[in-house]
């Protein structure tokens, strides 16, 4: 049986997938742009997912395919260069701090908000992790809905 963190997680690639998504559901890897109906693509991490803080950062998830996902370990390079483009430096940054920080990098500590020291140095509860879990459902089957994804 799934952990409440991996439901979580689970809920949350799905979202940030379907918010990648066009109406028809279809969305353009981050990496190297193949375009792909949301069922057939993952919700890559930018930053791996063991790194609690931004697990759950939608800056750091978003529609990839799988081959780009798996065998490529996450095409780490284009899916930065990709991030630089939608998000921004300071954006991209700020993940990029939040992860280095979770490592012990008290120089990315001392760049982030207070908030994000918060998410570097806190862990969920099961109950914080099921809490989002239906919410990332809720919020995901209402862009389903909107977007004709089944």
């Amino acid at each position: 049986m799934p952990s409440a963190r991996e439901k979580a997680l689970k809920e949350f690639q799905r979202y940030r997938r379907y918010v990648c998504a066009d109406v028809n559901g279809y969305a353009k890897c981050v990496s190297c742009g193949k375009i792909g109906h949301v069922s057939k693509m993952d919700g890559g991490h930018y930053e791996s997912r063991k790194t609690r803080a931004t697990e759950l950062d939608a800056d750091n998830v978003w529609a990839q395919c799988k081959y780009c996902n798996g065998p490529l370990s996450g095409n780490h390079i284009a899916y930065r260069n990709r991030l630089l483009s939608l998000i921004g430096l300071e954006r991209l940054q700020r993940v990029e701090d939040m992860a280095m920080a979770s490592k012990g990098s008290e120089e990315a500590m001392e760049r982030l908000s207070e908030a994000d020291r918060l998410l570097v140095t806190t862990k969920k509860k099961d109950k914080e992790y099921l809490e989002l879990a239906k919410l990332y459902k809720k919020l995901a089957d209402e862009i389903a809905k909107e977007k004709v994804i089944k």
